[in-house]
Parts: structure tokens; sequence; C-alpha cells
């Protein structure tokens, strides 16, 4: 009976501790978790040049891999890569990479291309295959006052779409019938009209050489014969070992924001069951009722090109040659995809690890990087990878902004970190910053931050991320809102309707309220694979579950019918949704206005088309729904309504207020092999102390991720209520440093 005891008190202890692997890891991070950043070549490769460079990397930067960027020469002087790209001296040179690479067991990330964009080929695409380079979509407009007979020659170009319009009653003529050969005779009736040509023509912008039609699986197989099929004869067999990762950069719309495709047509025709051509004028201007409903046809279309062309040929290359493949497309974060990567969720369809790059400035784009991470939450990846720093001022990089930045990422979901970034020619460098050992200011904070990174990454890579509430990713919205060419249009990425707030409850979730929340694409949310049950939404993943007890439909206009059913059907059995902003009125479906104004009418009992009342309304269904209209969202309001309903994993009292915009104050929760796993980041220049209150009865130990210690927390406290457990202890953040939270299995 003894022994017995002894036994079992022996037992409960060891349930105490975590596991020696994990506490060894965490002291010891694994190479793999450690920052793989670019080495920029802007120079000329030596075999002695590449070792010390590694070799430096390694031991003074505690950097466990590389990402070979070869760089094209520019115009105004600065030097590329030498040996040319994917020559016999540039493999060469590749070899010694990858043999010093072998000797110091590091990495190596098969960068893709001769600079970026992706899809160059290092200028042999161009030179090659001219006829598979990007295409571009224009319009040629004639103004014509009727009656009278037209005549016309065709424009240079692939003609799409010919179609007439008066643009004061709106009245639209496809005019294919009226083709002789190259041109066009049309009898005009009474009125003004504007005679449009719709024509594919080969883009005529490119960063250093023509770049690939992304949107056509033909020209990127054309592409990858050129650069991935010859890395793979090459260092195949290194695939898998030395070169685990393969990396695409830039593939979408930047500078081209009317990229398009030869079978264009055909494709939108296969997804929407009309015929596009009468309705290419709403791409440029308002055509009635039906706009909103064929933008978001065309622009959907396009998406699905984009997803199913570059990304996922790269994917399966990936996958087949034993590979994770990463990389990004432009304005991953921006407030619209349209013009910049089509969808971000459908972009990352076949990508392994998503990525988001934190660049241009600390901060910039922080609110959309949820949409990276959201996106590899639904497709259940579990690495979420980072490009960060690049275009960072120089003067506002030093070591405790490397802190900052990749903290607030990881509290974002990131997980995997790409620094940009180490040059090869220190003095010509073009990007700032230099994050190197070469760098005097940084690097004697690299080895610990690589640590740092390695420490976070091991613990956060896989698993379930909590998160109680689904914001809805408004794609009809933005889709509706754009046109090409419009003088309002501020730059690439950001034309959005006054309504889309979305981004802007995104920082107050996560910055502010500090309630986790993942994006919901309203295209997937038809899916099975989220399952609707009694007040709660359920994404049903293999390994990143994530349970929803809160569905938020942020300022729109447009929105799917079937969405919102959905959406009502949740309502009825008990769910809470909460609108912040404009509530939709139009459908993203052909003709379906009214049945989107009834179904916003039952769920939230209130005229979605008033703009005179800034009261916030409730509406309650008797199985226990509540819906709740926020016309004018701020911290408080918000807060408010969603403390009345949830119970919150993490809380904070108090919840930090921050003095200053520089840094923030975050947290993620995930649970991996049955631990919780909390990192809470304080990226500010002030010490934050504060009750923390856990969903949950915790035994807990503390984890610093600057030192790699990890010792109990005794300071807890345990209580129920209304037969919900909690576990309460005080969390303090020095300036500039984070801390993870474990329970014991």
């Amino acid at each position: 009976m003894i022994a017995l005891l002894i036994t079992g008190i022996s037992c409960k202890k060891e349930k105490e501790k975590l596991s020696e692997k994990l506490v060894q890891n965490f002291k010891n991070p694994p190479n793999e978790f450690k920052p793989m950043p670019f080495w920029h070549i802007n120079g000329e490769l030596t075999t002695a040049g590449i070792k010390k460079q590694m070799t430096d990397a390694k031991e003074q930067a505690g950097f466990s891999g590389i990402s070979v960027l070869p760089l094209a020469p520019k115009k105004n002087g600065r030097p590329g890569t030498t040996p040319k790209f994917l020559s016999k001296k540039y493999l060469e040179r590749y070899q010694d990479v990858l043999n010093t690479a072998e000797d110091l067991d590091m990495q190596v990330i098969l960068y893709d291309d001769n600079d970026f964009p992706s899809g160059m080929a290092g200028g042999k695409l161009g030179e090659l295959f001219p006829e598979h380079t990007m295409k571009r979509l224009d319009k040629v407009e004639k103004t014509i006052k009727g009656a009278q007979t037209f005549t016309d020659r065709l424009p240079e170009g692939q003609l799409l779409a010919l179609v007439a319009m008066n643009p004061n009653t709106l009245e639209r003529i496809a005019l294919n019938e009226q083709l002789n050969g190259n041109s066009i005779t049309w009898q005009v009736p009474e009125g003004d009209w504007k005679i449009m040509y719709f024509v594919l023509v080969k883009d005529s912008y490119h960063k250093a050489f023509p770049v690939v039609d992304y949107l056509d699986t033909t020209a990127v197989r054309k592409m990858m014969s050129l650069t991935y099929d010859v890395h793979k004869e090459k260092f195949g067999s290194y695939f898998g070992n030395t070169i685990k990762k393969v990396f695409f950069d830039d593939v979408g719309f930047w500078k081209h924001p009317r990229t398009w495709t030869g079978r264009f047509n055909e494709k939108f025709k296969e997804l929407n069951g009309y015929d596009p051509e009468p309705w290419y004028p709403a791409l440029w201007y308002h055509i009635g009722p039906e706009t909103e409903t064929v933008r978001n046809a065309f622009f959907k279309t396009r998406a699905e090109l984009l997803a199913e062309g570059f990304p996922k040929l790269v994917g399966e290359w990936a996958k087949e040659n034993g590979l994770k493949d990463t990389g990004h497309p432009p304005g991953n974060y921006d407030p619209t995809p349209i013009d910049m990567n089509a969808d971000i969720f459908k972009f990352f369809r076949h990508t392994s690890m998503p990525l988001t790059d934190a660049i241009i400035g600390y901060q910039f784009g922080q609110n959309g990087h949820k949409l990276i991470s959201s996106a590899a939450d639904y497709y259940d990846r579990p690495v979420v990878s980072t490009e960060i720093y690049g275009a960072y001022k120089e003067n506002t990089m030093d070591s405790l902004m490397l802190y900052r930045s990749v903290m607030d990422i990881f509290s974002r979901g990131v997980n995997f970190v790409v620094p940009h970034g180490l040059w090869y020619n220190l003095e010509q460098i073009y990007i700032s910053p230099l994050v190197s050992p070469y760098s005097e200011k940084l690097v004697a904070a690299l080895p610990a931050y690589s640590n740092f990174v390695g420490r976070a990454c091991m613990l956060l890579q896989g698993g379930k991320r909590v998160s109680n509430i689904g914001v809805f990713y408004p794609f009809e919205e933005l889709a509706g809102w754009y046109r090409f060419e419009d003088p309002e249009n501020p730059r690439q990425g950001f034309f959005i309707s006054p309504e889309t707030n979305y981004l802007e409850i995104s920082g107050l979730l996560t910055s502010n309220i500090r309630q986790d929340f993942t994006f919901i694409h309203p295209e997937f949310f038809l899916e099975d694979k989220y399952k609707i049950g009694k007040g709660s939404v359920v994404l049903n993943n293999e390994e990143n579950k994530q349970e929803y007890g809160t569905l938020i439909i942020t300022g729109s206009s447009v929105i799917s019918v079937k969405t919102l059913e959905k959406i009502k059907d949740y309502y009825e059995k008990g769910g809470f949704v909460v609108s912040t902003g404009q509530l939709p009125f139009k459908s993203s479906e052909m003709g379906q206005d009214e049945k989107v104004k009834a179904l916003i009418t039952e769920i939230f009992g209130k005229n979605q088309e008033s703009k005179d009342s800034s009261d916030i309304q409730t509406n309650n269904h008797a199985n226990g729904g509540t819906a709740i209209h926020i016309p004018n969202p701020n911290e408080e309001n918000l807060a408010e309504a969603l403390h009345a309903r949830i119970v919150e994993d993490v809380a904070f009292n108090p919840s930090p207020k921050l003095a200053t915009d520089m840094g923030k104050f975050s947290y993620i929760h995930k649970i991996k092999d049955g631990q919780d796993i909390y990192f809470f980041s304080n990226s500010s220049d002030e010490t934050i102390k504060t009750e923390v209150t856990l969903k949950g009865k915790l035994e807990l130990y503390k984890a610093d991720p600057h030192n790699g210690n990890i010792e109990k927390i005794e300071n807890i406290s345990h209580f129920t209520i209304d037969n919900q457990e909690f576990t309460k202890s005080t969390l303090t953040l020095k300036p500039v440093s984070a801390s993870f939270w474990i329970s014991n299995n």
C-alpha cells in the first residue's frame, strides 16, 4: 500500500513537469526553427566568398540557413549576380553553396528566380517563349452620337468583347454580329454611345525581364522548365535534406492591375454559367443594378485562374519533389486583393507554407497579417512564414526593432521567419536594412535573436489556435466596388468602399480589445467544413480545429445570399452575430437583392439602408440567438457587445492602455499535444503588468524565449463561475519582451 502511494506521488510529480525534450529544445532550439534570411547576391560569387559569408551567418548571427536571392543588374549601374543566373559557372557556385551548407549543417531555401517577381526565368522566358509573357486587358473607347453609320478597324490585340453602351440609359448592345473581319460597321441608334473594344495585349511594363502569364498553366509550365526543372536536374539529390523549401516572390498584379489572359472568357462561362462579353463595361463603369454582381463574377474568375495557375503548379512541383513551398503575392495584407493578388485566401490554396511579408516599415499593413494566417487556418497548414524587415529605413532598425516586428507578427499567427536580409556586396546595398553579422549595430544582438525566433517558432508551429470569433472577409464588397482606372483610386491595394472597415475591426480585436479571431472567407463558409451547432460554428479541421461562438459581419453593402442564409441558420440555433457598420443590402448573386434585405431584417430586425440612426440595436431569437448591429463601431462599444455574450478564453485586468503607438501588447493561444501554449508579447517601450485570467484549470510554467529558462508559475489561483473553471495569475512584461505560459499535460 505504501509502495502504491509512493508510486502515485511520483507519477503526480512527473505529470507536473514539462517533458525533458521540450525543456531541452526550448533551451537550445533545433536549427529548423531558427531564422533563414534572404542572401542578396549583388556581385560576383566566389567559392571563398561563399564559404566566409555563410560561415559568418551561422557562427556570428546564429542563422540556420539562407535563401540565395540572385539579382538582376539595374539600369542605374547597381550590380546583379555574376556569374549569370543558371549559367554553367553560376550552377558551379550554387554547388559551392550547397557544399558549404552541408559542412555547416545549414539549410538552403531555393529562391526560384533571378530577382523578383518570380516568373522571369532570369530573362529566358521572354527570349525563348515571348508568347507566354504577361497579358493586359485594355479598353479602347470611342464616343459617337446617333443616329449614323459607324465604321472602324479593330485595334491591335485579341478582341475579348465589343460593346456599345448609352451612358444615360445604361443600355448595352453587344456588337459581335457587326464584325466583318478586322472591321466593324454598325448602324448607331439615336442617343449618345460609348463604343468599347476590350482587347488583350502583351503587357509593356516589366521590372527586370518579361514576366510569365501567371493565369495560364501552359505558360507557367514553360517557365518552370527553365528554372525549377533545371534546379531539380542539377541539385535534386539535395531535395528533402539540404534543400527543404522553395520560395516564390511577388506573384500577382503589382504594377499590372489589369492582368488578364486569353482563356478568360472560357473560364468565366465555366464558373458563372453565362457569357461575359456583354458585361465587360462593368469593369470600368456602373452599368445598373447588376454592376456589383457582375464584378464579383469577373474578379472571382480571375482569382480562380491565378490560384490554379502559378501557385498551384509550384505547389504540386514542390510536393512531388519532397519540398515545402512558401512565398507570397504582392499586397497580401492590403485592404483589397482585387488588383494585387485576386483573393488572398484562394491564392494560398496549394501553398504548403502561406507567407505574409512584414515590410516597408514597422506596423505597415499590420491589421492585414491575420488574413494570411487565417487562410492557413482554413487549409489546416501548420506553418505560416514571414519575409520581414525589407525596406525598413536603416535609421529605424536597431536591435529592439528586430524583436518588435517579429513579436507582433508571432501574435498574428506567423511561426517561420525569413529576415530581409543579408547582402553579398556590402558596398552596393540598395534595399535597407542590413540584417547581417556585418551590421555593426545588429551583430551583437543576432545570436540571441536567432535563438528567440527558434524557441518561439518551435512552440508556435502546428497545433490548434484557440479563436472564439469569426470575422467575415468581405470579398463580395471588395469585388463589387472595384473598377479599373478609377481616378479616385489612391494606389493599388487601397481602393475600397467607404463602408469597408474589416481591417479596422481586425486592429480593434487584436490590439485593443485583445480577443483573438479568425477571418472567414464567405464562399468557403458554405462548405461542409464549417459545421453549425447550437450557438457555435466549428471549423472542422483535422489538427487546427476551431470553434467560434461569435460571427462578425463588417461594414459592407454587398454580400452573398447563400452566406447570409447560413448565418441566419446559425443565429436561429442560438448563435451570436455582430454587425459593425453598414448592413448589406445588395447581393453578389444576380437578382437577389431583395433576399439580402429580407435576411438582414430577419437577423438584425433593422432596415439595412437606413443611415439616420447611430443607435446600437439588438435582436433576439426565441432559440437564444442574439444579433447586434453597431452602426459606428469603436473599441468601447464593440468590447461591450462582445463581453456581454462571450466567455473569454484569455482576459486581462486591467487591459493595458499603451501611451503611444510604438508597439503593441498581444497574445496568441495554441493547443499542441494536449498542452496549452500562451504567447504574450509587449513590443512597446512601457512595462506591462496585468492580471491574466485563462479559461480552464491549469498548472502553468513560464518559458522565457529570450534566454530559454523555464520555471513553474507559483502565484496561481483557480476559481469557478457557472461551472466554468478558470486560472488566474499575474503577467509582467518589460519593454520589448515576450513570455510563454505552458500548461503541463
